[in-house]
């Protein structure tokens, strides 16, 4: 699988919207890019690393874990379809080496499925088709679900580094 160019440029936090779903798809985008830029500096080795002992948790296992929520809330949740679930229920697993160029395309392409189902949608109110939740409440659990393992991953990211670099 060939991999897109990752992004890591610093994205600037959205401008207020008062149109609640501009706002709430706006902070969506920045955290998905914040999250990329975890990424910056680290090689698949480093990026599957259980840096902090005794977690066994990586950068590219919270990728793993935020394909299935892209597919589970968005991707699926949203446009419905087929509901599967790439890496089972041990969806944090670090993968490895050999698996960061498969992993991260499965992150992008979920990405890709997830917008188009945002998009299809014609309101906040709008339910999905898979999950059956309000548009406008699953934007919100996303854009929560990435500030928690953005934060995870930062920390990750330092450790596997082994030093700060911002």
């Amino acid at each position: 699988m060939s991999l897109p160019p990752l992004d890591f440029t610093k994205p600037a936090e959205p401008d207020p919207d008062t149109d609640l779903r501009v706002s709430l798809t706006n902070w969506l985008d920045y955290q998905r890019r914040q999250f990329i830029r975890k990424l910056r500096d680290l090689d698949p080795a480093r990026a599957a690393e259980h840096a902090v002992p005794p977690l066994e948790l990586s950068v590219l296992g919270l990728v793993r874990h935020m394909t299935q929520m892209e597919h589970v809330y968005l991707a699926w949740g949203l446009g419905g379809g087929e509901r599967h679930m790439v890496y089972g229920e041990d969806d944090f697993d670090s993968g490895s080496a050999d698996s960061y160029h498969e992993d991260l395309t499965l992150y992008l392409a979920e990405i890709d499925k997830a917008d188009y189902a945002i998009a299809a949608l014609p309101s906040l109110d709008s339910h999905g088709l898979g999950h059956g939740r309000p548009l406008g409440a699953t934007l919100v659990k996303m854009v929560s679900e990435y500030s928690l393992h953005n934060g995870q991953a930062h920390m990750l990211r330092y450790a596997a580094l082994g030093e700060v670099v911002r």
